[in-house]
């Protein structure tokens, strides 16, 4: 079963309606193959008050099962993200490219319709350790897309740079009702270690005007700028204020960078930007606010500063109700069959490839379920009222606890879920 939202364009704003926005929180750390390290402070963790999605863009991650989940970063991020209460609802991998985003599990019923895609630009498109990985997903019924790439290296590679990022734009297809491609997004939220140097300068230069903090003597060099600029690439895309040092290439564990007698010159390769639509939805036009935008010095394990940015992005007040809803479960027991019921909107039918999943109530992952059944094939009964389906005891691996159901899609983009409840011996 999908969802899709119903959005009329309009050219005004709220006319003074509530508005609401939501956090969506952006990292990207090029990692240099190393081993996972606390990222706390890299998600500023320590606020009082945190952001609903975090999404993490790693490049050159070791490539321990990134595609399945449990690779060794998304482990160590999840771990820290748990005790917050944020679930990790998709997971994306090329190589050494990782995207992860978590969701805080307040919000869970208000992000759906997800999609993820990959592009290999590496070797003429033949390999993957460089391009761009993407999610695209429904935030309380706004399109939303977040991109991480891995641009082309060397400073002498602008214009491969920037064939990467076409390759990218052009290839990534989407089956969602609203949009296509990547640009049709209502956000588009990118980031990534993108390579882009600085011209003409020495290392000594650079150093020297990073030590002084000019760095906006630094930034008339900068390749993506003057790109932008030359409307060659991330067209009509925005950057916040650069006011921290070039975030490449630094020693490992040191703050030096670079004595190797490569002798590279210091660059902000490390960037997040952001594109939207000059346009409004019924009453609420898109708005993006970005609240900071810094590196991470404190981290050393990679000859790359982590960089994060945080944006609160409007989207719609009152969003559609999920379109499955589960009655309460009274009397739930392992050693027995246990019959479930759940009613769907009247213009909604279930699909071959939707499932329920039987969830532990604190569970960190869309892919953690303890057992499921189909939404078809397991019916035992539909009538006005609803849909009645049967979890067998054979399928019953979980322990006595609190529970909760899920009711999903073939990729992961939830409709529904249920109140916890016990699970009884």
């Amino acid at each position: 079963m999908a969802t899709a939202s119903v959005k009329t364009k309009s050219s005004s704003g709220s006319g003074g309606k509530p508005k609401k926005y939501v956090g969506v929180y952006l990292c990207t750390w090029n990692v240099a193959y190393s081993k996972p390290v606390d990222l706390t402070d890299a998600l500023q963790l320590h606020q009082s008050t945190l952001p609903e999605i975090y999404a993490i863009g790693l490049q050159e991650v070791n490539n321990d099962h990134t595609g399945t989940g449990k690779n060794s970063w998304s482990a160590a991020i999840t771990d820290i993200l748990k005790p917050k209460d944020y679930v990790r609802v998709r997971v994306r991998s090329m190589q050494g490219i990782l995207l992860i985003i978590f969701a805080k599990r307040s919000v869970l019923p208000f992000i759906t319709n997800f999609e993820s895609e990959a592009t290999r630009t590496g070797l003429n498109g033949l390999w993957g350790n460089k391009g761009g990985v993407s999610v695209r997903l429904d935030i309380y019924g706004m399109n939303v897309i977040i991109v991480n790439s891995h641009l082309a290296a060397h400073r002498d590679n602008l214009l491969e740079r920037i064939e990467d990022y076409d390759s990218v734009i052009d290839h990534q297809k989407f089956k969602d009702d609203d949009v296509d491609n990547i640009m049709d997004h209502d956000y588009v939220l990118w980031m990534g270690d993108l390579n882009f140097r600085l011209n003409e300068l020495t290392k000594e230069e650079a150093i020297k005007c990073s030590e002084n903090k000019d760095y906006e003597k630094l930034l008339k060099f900068d390749q993506l700028i003057l790109a932008m600029k030359a409307g060659l690439v991330f067209e009509d895309f925005h950057e916040g204020e650069i006011t921290f040092p070039p975030t490449y290439k630094f020693d490992i564990n040191t703050d030096q960078y670079d004595s190797s007698e490569k002798q590279r010159v210091p660059a902000w390769c490390d960037r997040i930007l952001w594109y939207t639509h000059d346009t409004s939805y019924d009453d609420v036009r898109l708005d993006v606010q970005q609240q900071h935008y810094h590196s991470h010095p404190v981290y050393k394990i990679s000859d790359h500063k982590p960089v994060s940015s945080l944006f609160h992005i409007q989207v719609f007040p009152n969003p559609p109700r999920l379109p499955v809803t589960f009655y309460p479960i009274k009397d739930f027991r392992r050693k027995r069959d246990n019959l479930i019921k759940y009613k769907m909107v009247s213009s909604g039918s279930s699909y071959y490839n939707d499932w329920i999943g039987l969830y532990k109530a604190d569970f960190t992952a869309l892919t953690e379920y303890v057992t499921y059944i189909w939404a078809v094939q397991g019916v035992e009964k539909r009538g006005v009222s609803g849909v009645t389906l049967a979890f067998t005891k054979e399928w019953m691996s979980a322990p006595p606890g609190e529970y909760c159901l899920l009711y999903l899609t073939k990729n992961y983009s939830l409709l529904g879920i249920s109140q916890t409840f016990q699970v009884l011996p």
